[in-house]
């Protein structure tokens, strides 16, 4: 059975391996959501939490987008896969990327920066866990910033067989371990903030290299006529536009259809990130996460032997 270093190996229907034979790319399998979120219980529930905290502890809108996505792979678990090889595996991390400006200017420097998740995780944890990661990002030595001037520096024959030995032994299930555990499109999914230089969320594309399945892009929060769907009043509210790329072959409309409204959901009503969630033995088995993975085989192994007796 073939095995990779960054996930399992996910058993799927017969019609699913076909995509994998004529959808061979992710941009050709691409599919785009356009979700306009409600921040106007968001900014009163951050008001709120961030009562009385020191300013390195206060909770941000990013924070709890994070939050949110993480606790999405946790309840929606086929998010968390890609294609490769023309094989469907799920990925044994919840890993989110984005970019870091070190200076918030035209000519700051950007660096990219990952993330890794639990599906236990709170606004609490991801706080401190993101906060410090930027911190790093900003300031420390960043691995992927170190990897870049390298790569940057070699003769561009040298650099075009790197990529596509890279590339190679990816869809080989080999890929570099130095490689995947420090870039970027190595994820579950890559983040763009670009609100936070004003702008509006675009489409983005899905990188070829790597097997991020999905990259959200996240609008600068502006005011819009939005109708109540209760009242039918129109009222004027603080908004902003997330717009999702998926690979539509990690799992049908039907699935990631819910998940995105379930983002959507848990951003504009953070109460249920204030604590963990209760998953059962087997949602957190379906995840496949590589922290969780002896309980996971041991519940497996015991679910055999009591299929043999039951025969």
């Amino acid at each position: 059975m073939p095995r990779r270093p960054d996930a399992e190996l996910v058993k799927t229907s017969k019609f699913n391996e076909l995509m994998f034979h004529f959808m061979l790319k992710r941009n050709e399998s691409a599919i785009y959501f356009d979700i306009q979120v409600d921040l106007t219980h968001t900014f009163e529930f951050l008001e709120d939490f961030n009562k009385n905290r020191d300013e390195k502890e206060k909770l941000t809108l990013f924070q709890i987008l994070l939050t949110a996505g993480a606790r999405t792979v946790a309840l929606r678990p086929k998010v968390n896969r890609f294609v490769s090889g023309r094989r469907l595996w799920q990925r044994n991390k919840i890993i989110f990327g984005f970019v870091v400006k070190k200076e918030k200017t035209d000519e700051g420097e950007e660096v990219n920066a990952m993330i890794e998740f639990d599906p236990y995780d709170t606004l609490d944890t991801v706080q401190k866990r993101v906060s410090a990661a930027i911190h790093e990002a900003r300031y420390g030595v960043n691995q992927n910033e170190q990897d870049v001037k390298l790569i940057g520096a070699l003769p561009r024959w040298m650099m075009n067989l790197l990529f596509k030995y890279i590339m190679w032994s990816d869809q080989k299930n080999f890929p570099p371990s130095s490689v995947i555990e420090t870039t970027p499109m190595w994820v579950t999914a890559f983040i763009a903030h670009l609100g936070s230089i004003n702008m509006d969320a675009a489409y983005h594309h899905l990188f070829e290299i790597g097997n991020a399945g999905l990259f959200i892009t996240i609008g600068r929060i502006r005011k819009a006529a939005v109708v109540n769907q209760e009242t039918e009043e129109i009222e004027i509210k603080k908004v902003m536009n997330c717009r999702i790329s998926i690979d539509d072959r990690i799992a049908d409309g039907a699935y990631t259809g819910p998940a995105v409204y379930l983002l959507k959901e848990l951003i504009e009503n953070p109460e249920p990130l204030v604590d963990p969630p209760e998953l059962t033995h087997e949602q957190l088995d379906k995840l496949m996460l590589k922290k969780y993975k002896k309980g996971r085989l041991e519940r497996e192994k015991a679910r055999k032997k009591q299929r043999k007796k039951n025969k």
